[in-house]
């Protein structure tokens, strides 16, 4: 496939030459990415075709207009939550060990975009506080028909994308499949990267960490997920060279 040759799981977007403080919205090299990694047939035999939005950071495909989206957060500003406190304790060196890791195209991902998205949305939503494996969790209970989740409404607004990718259990199959995801989830359950036992989620639970100790755990299993996920993005460039 055209255009793969030049993507480097390895390359932090903190060295983009285009990076200035948000790499979603300031790097060319990371839309074009994005447009290369998931411009492919879906299992339906549709081909997504995304296209440049001239002026924009943005994607666009058949109507459908999406963005990048960071899914790795340090959760460094989060200063109600207490996170941003646990981060000012760790060292310089280990600060740069976790942004540099988090910030490889394997942190990234595309979203709908438009006033009030799901970028958006999952930010601000108390009970997601910007963590991916919750927004996931979301996700699957959307193709599950469930709507008692803090994401439903912002979900069902961008139902056509999701539907994209199928229907109920099969759909959320394929989106993690699509998106290289399989090391976060499965079809039937999400693994929580604060290291939670049990497939249940409660939403009124605090999402982030409230020690040291389990901060470090949860930045490391975000590291850990990103590393996995850049390795399948780098196999999967590699049988599109073949």
């Amino acid at each position: 496939m055209s255009g793969v040759d030049e993507i480097d799981v390895g390359f932090c977007f903190y060295d983009d030459p285009d990076y200035r403080a948000d790499a979603d919205r300031d790097s060319r090299k990371l839309r074009n990415w994005h447009q290369q990694l998931w411009s492919k047939p879906l299992p339906s035999g549709r081909l997504l075709q995304w296209s440049l939005e001239p002026g924009t950071s943005c994607l666009t495909y058949d109507g459908f207009r999406v963005s990048s989206d960071t899914i790795a957060t340090t959760h460094a500003n989060y200063q109600r939550a207490g996170t941003s406190q646990l981060w000012a304790g760790m060292t310089k060196t280990e600060q740069d060990k976790y942004e540099r890791a988090f910030y490889t195209i394997g942190g990234f991902i595309i979203f709908p975009s438009r006033p009030q998205s799901l970028n958006q949305r999952r930010g601000t939503s108390p009970a997601i506080a910007d963590r991916f494996d919750l927004t996931l969790e979301c996700i699957r209970q959307h193709y599950n028909g469930s709507v008692e989740n803090p994401l439903a409404d912002v979900l069902a607004a961008d139902a056509e994308y999701f539907c994209l990718f199928g229907d109920g259990r099969a759909g959320f199959a394929t989106f993690i499949e699509f998106f290289h995801l399989q090391d976060l989830a499965s079809p039937e359950s999400v693994r929580w990267l604060d290291g939670h036992e049990g497939r249940e989620w409660r939403f009124d639970h605090p999402p982030l960490p409230v020690t040291a100790d389990a901060y470090r755990r949860y930045l490391d299993n975000v590291a850990g997920f990103v590393a996995a996920r850049n390795d399948r993005i780098r196999d999967w460039c590699d049988r599109q060279r073949q």
